[in-house]
């Protein structure tokens, strides 16, 4: 069974507005405290080792085969290792975490990747590897009430996505999420806490400068 945890805001070292479990380090804290909250966060899931992504709003998946030091430019991570704790930085988007018996993967979708396919892709790649029946974790991300777009955005959102439609110009990415995985028949399970409105959480569209809470898994 794998083993997952979506942080807070809370519980690590950092500083000024990112008090104080801050994971990320493109955000402007202190690279020392960043590595710090780090290591307590693989204390946390008792892993060998933990996959950061270069998160781009894209559709690319990695499978994760060795350790590397070094970060892919990916909003997705799959890997079969076990004691590898792949990691979604999350400030608003929806960290989503997928388990099967033999395999994990960590997703990160916003309103970009999940138009450009990002969950089709993961998924169709974690099925070349496995046939185990996948679960998915969707943890804190911003709610439909609280996530306005443009009208152009909001127009070509849901003419691709007609389960984002929260009205007036609003997206409600994990409804969205949950039908997309649903219909790839995945049971989701949903943590419905919008990082705008609940202030244990970094919200990049509250606070403008902040930092990332995380999601993790790992067989």
């Amino acid at each position: 069974m794998a083993r997952l945890l979506f942080t807070a805001s809370s519980g690590g070292v950092s500083r000024d507005e990112f008090i104080s479990f801050n994971l990320a380090l493109h955000v402007g804290d202190q690279p020392e405290s960043v590595e710090a909250n780090r290591s307590l966060l693989q204390s946390l899931v008792s892993t060998d080792s933990l996959v950061f992504m270069d998160q781009i709003h894209g559709n690319d998946c990695l499978v994760v085969d060795q350790v590397s030091n070094q970060t892919s430019k990916v909003d997705a991570l799959i890997t079969q290792q076990k004691n590898v704790g792949l990691v979604v930085q999350v400030a608003d988007c929806l960290p989503i975490l997928i388990e099967g018996s033999d395999v994990v993967a960590a997703l990160h979708v916003g309103r970009r990747g999940m138009a450009n396919g990002l969950i089709q892709n993961t998924v169709a790649q974690i099925r070349k590897l496995s046939s185990s029946k996948l679960v998915a974790m969707i943890g804190p991300g911003i709610c439909g009430k609280c996530y306005e777009v443009d009208e152009l955005t909001y127009e070509e959102m849901v003419k691709i996505h007609p389960q984002a439609d929260a009205g007036s110009r609003h997206l409600d990415i994990r409804r969205a999420s949950s039908a997309q995985l649903i219909a790839e028949n995945i049971e989701v399970i949903s943590v419905d806490i919008c990082t705008k409105e609940n202030m244990n959480f970094y919200s990049y569209r509250r606070d403008g400068k902040t930092g990332r809470q995380v999601g993790v898994i790992a067989l």
